[in-house]
């Protein structure tokens, strides 16, 4: 694996791997641990490449909505299962064997739910909107969040813009499961949204027993609310990327102006 795959990786690999703490033993480990697994996504990693030109339209449809929108680049790796994708600068790196699963890809190896909830609701579509949600990342001021909110507004942020770039409703798991709880989560978020533990609210699809990554539902259902009250969508927009989401003052002025809690 080292011979043959990482020490001839591209530079997005060698960050991938410099950020989710993994090398070619880890690799072996992981494909050894979950073979069946490994074996049902094959096919569907070896679908990137026909992807290609409707990521590429997507990005040139996300400058026509954000004309600021400055060039980053993106790779496509083979990851561990560590994550569906994350940035670096103005680099989107992707976990491939993550962003092509679906409903099919045989998950009954893992002892937790985070791929099984993450994949039933995925299509070959997801792609798409994973690179994308990933390549506003690299518009977005995204240093220093401390507070949940914020956080929250970050992640939510890149999926409701990415849901305006490709014309068409999310249904990922915790926006599915967020729409038909959002009476009870609002009530619960407004409680913990000014702390800064993410426990309850992100990043914690193992721990959690009902749907974890709610805090992106949370923040994609704010900046929509913003996005509704803008007179000015073109602004709104603007507005929702160049957020300074670190800055407490701006982060609850964007509450206030959303309308979200009355």
């Amino acid at each position: 694996m080292k011979h043959m795959y990482t020490d001839k990786g591209t530079p997005g690999l060698k960050k991938y791997m410099e950020v989710m703490d993994f090398d070619a033993a880890k690799l072996v480990a992981c494909i050894h641990k979950y073979p069946k697994f490994w074996a049902s996504i094959r096919p569907n990693t070896l679908q990137i490449k026909e992807k290609i030109p409707a990521i590429e339209a997507a990005v040139e449809d996300f400058r026509k909505l954000y004309p600021e929108l400055r060039n980053g680049k993106m790779y496509f790796t083979i990851a561990a299962t560590r994550s569906a994708g994350t940035v670096m600068d103005s680099t989107n790196l992707l976990g491939t064997e993550v962003v092509t699963g679906n409903k099919s890809t045989d998950v009954s190896e893992f002892k937790d739910n985070r791929l099984s909830n993450f994949f039933k609701n995925q299509g070959s579509d997801n792609i798409l909107w994973i690179a994308i949600h990933e390549y506003i990342h690299t518009q977005q001021k995204t240093d220093g969040n401390n507070i949940l909110l914020g956080q929250c507004l970050t992640e939510g942020a890149a999926d409701f813009v990415a849901e305006k770039v490709l014309k068409s409703t999310l249904t990922n798991s915790y926006i599915v499961y967020g729409r038909s709880h959002e009476d009870t989560l609002k009530v619960q978020f407004k409680k913990e949204m000014m702390g800064e533990s993410y426990d309850n609210w992100m990043y914690n699809w193992s721990r959690t027993k009902t749907m974890g990554d709610l805090g992106y539902f949370m923040g994609y259902t704010i900046c929509k609310s913003y996005y509704q009250h803008a007179k000015d969508k073109k602004k709104a927009i603007k507005d929702i990327i160049t957020l300074d989401y670190s800055n407490q003052a701006a982060i609850l002025k964007f509450l206030e102006d959303s309308k979200y809690y009355n």
